[in-house]
Formats: C-alpha cells, sequence, structure tokens
C-alpha cells in the first residue's frame, strides 16, 4: 500500500502549488503515523498559521512540542536556524552574541543567496540524525516536512546541490553534501507532491515533479490529489439532474428546499466531479508516481474531525 511505503521512510517531504492544502495534508500523515506508533515530528517552515491549529492543539514555535501522543510539531524560522547555528559553531556565548548582533552579519542572512534554505534543510538533516541520549535510538521515528509552494520549494531542495558545487571544502560544503546524500537516499527520504484538480495546480505540480526528480535526484514516492470531489450520484441520476435542468424543472424538492436550487447544486457537483476526474487522468499520464485522491471537506473550519477523515483516507490509500 502506498502510505506504507511512506511510513518505511524517515522523512517524507510535501510540496506543491499554494493553496493545494499541504498542511492538512501533512497533519493527516503525520497523525496516522503517529497512531501507528511512530514518534513523529512534523516541520513546517516560517509557517503564520501553525497546522497545529487543526489538532486544536497550541502552536509550537521553534522548538518541538507534543501536540497529540507521539506527534509533535516544529515551526522553523530561518533567521532562528541560523542564529542557532552560529551559537553552536562559536560556543563562546559572549562571541556568538556579538556575530548575531552585527549589522555585518545582518545584510549576510538577507542577502546571502540560498542561505535561509540551506539552514533550514540541514535543521531537518539535525532531526533526522538526532539520537536518544543513553539508547542512541533515533529520536524520531518519521519526520513530514511542510515544505514551501512549488517555486519557493524547489530552491529548498535545489540549494544543497547547488552549495556542493560551489563550495568544495569547509564546513559549509561538507554539510550540503550531507543533506544531498539525505534527499537522494531512496531509503531514508521520499518527496510526496500534492494538487488540486486545478489547471495550475497541476502544471505546476507535474513541473515541480520532474525537476526535483531530473535535477536534484530525488525519488517522488507519490501524488497526492487533495479536496478531490468524489462522486455522489449514479450515471443515471447525474442523466435526470442534467435532463431537469435542461427542462428548467420548477416546485420543490422538499418542504423547505426548492427544486431549481437543488438541480443547480447538483449540477455543480457533477461539474467538479468531472473536473475531478479529468485532472486525475492528467496527473496519472504526466507522472509515474502512485496517486492518492483525498475528498473535499465540507467544512467551514478545518479541525480534528477533518484531519482524522483524512488520515483515514490516507490509511486505505
Amino acid at each position: 500500500m502506498i502510505v506504507d511505503r511512506l511510513l518505511e521512510r524517515r522523512l517524507v517531504i510535501l510540496s506543491g502549488k499554494g493553496g493545494v492544502g499541504k498542511s492538512t495534508v501533512g497533519a493527516a500523515l503525520a497523525l496516522l503515523a503517529a497512531e501507528r506508533g511512530k514518534r513523529t515530528l512534523l516541520v513546517e517552515i516560517d509557517a503564520p498559521l501553525e497546522a497545529a491549529r487543526y489538532l486544536e492543539a497550541p502552536a509550537s514555535g521553534g522548538k518541538p512540542r507534543e501536540v497529540r501522543p507521539g506527534l509533535f510539531t516544529v515551526n522553523l524560522d530561518p533567521r532562528s536556524v541560523m542564529d542557532e547555528y552560529v551559537q553552536r559553531t562559536v560556543r563562546v556565548e559572549m562571541f556568538a552574541r556579538r556575530v548575531i548582533e552585527s549589522p555585518i552579519y545582518e545584510r549576510f542572512f538577507v542577502t546571502a543567496p540560498g542561505l535561509k534554505e540551506l539552514m533550514v534543510m540541514g535543521r531537518v538533516m539535525v532531526f533526522e540524525e538526532e539520537r536518544e541520549r543513553w539508547s542512541r535510538k533515533p529520536k524520531w521515528d518519521f519526520i513530514v516536512v511542510d515544505a514551501p509552494a512549488t517555486g519557493h520549494g524547489l530552491s529548498f531542495l535545489k540549494v544543497p546541490l547547488a552549495a556542493s558545487l560551489a563550495v568544495p571544502i569547509g564546513p559549509v560544503g561538507a554539510n550540503a553534501r550531507r543533506i544531498l546524500a539525505l534527499l537522494r537516499d531512496a531509503r531514508r527520504t521520499a518527496l510526496v507532491v500534492v494538487a488540486i484538480p486545478e489547471e495550475m495546480a497541476v502544471v505546476e505540480a507535474a513541473w515541480f515533479h520532474d525537476l526535483a526528480v531530473d535535477e536534484v535526484g530525488i525519488e517522488c514516492a507519490a501524488m497526492v490529489l487533495n479536496a478531490a470531489h468524489e462522486r455522489r450520484f449514479t450515471d443515471a441520476e447525474e442523466a435526470q439532474v442534467l435532463r431537469l435542468t435542461s427542462e428548467r424543472a420548477g416546485g420543490r424538492l422538499l418542504r423547505e428546499v426548492d427544486l431549481g436550487a437543488a438541480l443547480v447544486a447538483a449540477r455543480r457537483h457533477i461539474r467538479r466531479r468531472k473536473l475531478t476526474r479529468f485532472y486525475e487522468t492528467r496527473l496519472r499520464r504526466a507522472l509515474k508516481a502512485p496517486l492518492v485522491s483525498l475528498p473535499f471537506l465540507f467544512a467551514e473550519a478545518l479541525g480534528r474531525r477533518e484531519i482524522r477523515t483524512l488520515a483515514d483516507r490516507l490509511a486505505e490509500a
């Protein structure tokens, strides 16, 4: 099963166009992993609204916080990650503080190309390599990274490659090569690309998949088509809806339900269902990775119940 193969890895990276629901998919996958006995960490990157809210838990900030039994979340701020790296490298607190407070350091952090991405990916690598103090077992059994949207997300994956080539010696180059090795290790790492049944989301998903595989060399283990409108009517019922709509049928379906309004809603659903099937077919033809379809959730706000629904559907995939 698709999800079973994902849970065999230690690191799963989610990416896709902005607005496709990566955070909800990540929260559902992390919840499922924790319920299967894995000590799980959901990593977000500079997220203004953290996925912990879907689990009705407080925001975690920059340190891992347990939001459900066995499930931890953390929101990495690139500047804080960089400051932490300086403190670990310099070690002497007074000198480290002088470096961090220096205007040269501030300009370097803001202007150095790819620095934020490299630092964050380095922190993810540290999470993956962390060991318990006494048993030396991995601290995290499963790590889900909710990467930025496709364009920025691709830079997160490409920066270690560029840095490893540009800096052949020294700690920066060495760390970049270690990060790249982790990303390319199909036994430990998998990429999951998320899309919704809309034109730009599907186009960007295919584009991102091809570049990630061809240029970075990271395996795409699965595609997720989120917010899919699933069949609610039989073929005969759909035909009847379309016939009654064309005939402008009037009356009431129930005492409080106007038939015309119900037919409009039903026809819209049929159109969305057909669009979902169309884009699902396009993704299957364009990408060789297995595809998981998750339902559109009719809810004003997403919470624990909705994440539970998505986790159950992932478990069936």
